[in-house]
């Protein structure tokens, strides 16, 4: 748990710098420890990542609000995870901080026009689409922790299309 700890509480561009010492009034659930915050959010990824297969399933049944509602539940659950490490003001703080805010505005937006084009829409192609950008923005966000992710990624991208 140490290891986690320092790993967590290694300062990344904006990121959740001292999780561990995250105060109390700030996380989600003030009476839990720092493993227990840790086993919340891997306890939600884990439900998110199972509500994204489930909606893949779903799509082979044609089923596209069932679709929909499955991954942005994910999205959600995903999300909602962060929430335990950090505290709800410190990670929405960290969500729209210079270098990932249109990341998350882009995330935010997909989620709600998933929901959209699923069950007012009910356009299988749409709802697609729009969780395919969504789980794309996830993506671009989760980098922006990681140091020299989004460059790496770009590097890659450049060179690809060079080709």
């Amino acid at each position: 748990m140490d290891k986690l700890t320092s790993i967590i509480s290694v300062t990344t561009s904006g990121g959740l710098d001292g999780a561990e010492g995250t105060d109390s009034q700030e996380s989600l659930c003030p009476s839990l420890t720092f493993k227990q915050r840790v086993q919340g959010c891997v306890g939600c990824a884990a439900l998110g990542i199972l509500f994204f297969v489930l909606s893949w399933v779903t799509v082979f049944l044609g089923d596209y609000v069932f679709f929909g509602v499955l991954f942005t539940l994910g999205s959600l659950m995903c999300l909602g995870g962060t929430l335990f490490l950090a505290g709800p003001a410190r990670q929405f703080k960290s969500m729209f901080n210079e270098g990932r805010w249109i990341a998350s505005t882009v995330y935010i937006i997909t989620m709600v026009l998933t929901l959209l084009c699923a069950v007012l829409l009910h356009s299988g192609l749409l709802t697609i689409l729009m969780s395919i950008i969504q789980l794309l923005a996830l993506a671009w966000y989760i980098l922006s922790y990681i140091p020299f992710a989004r460059d790496i990624v770009k590097g890659a991208f450049s060179r690809l299309m060079n080709r």
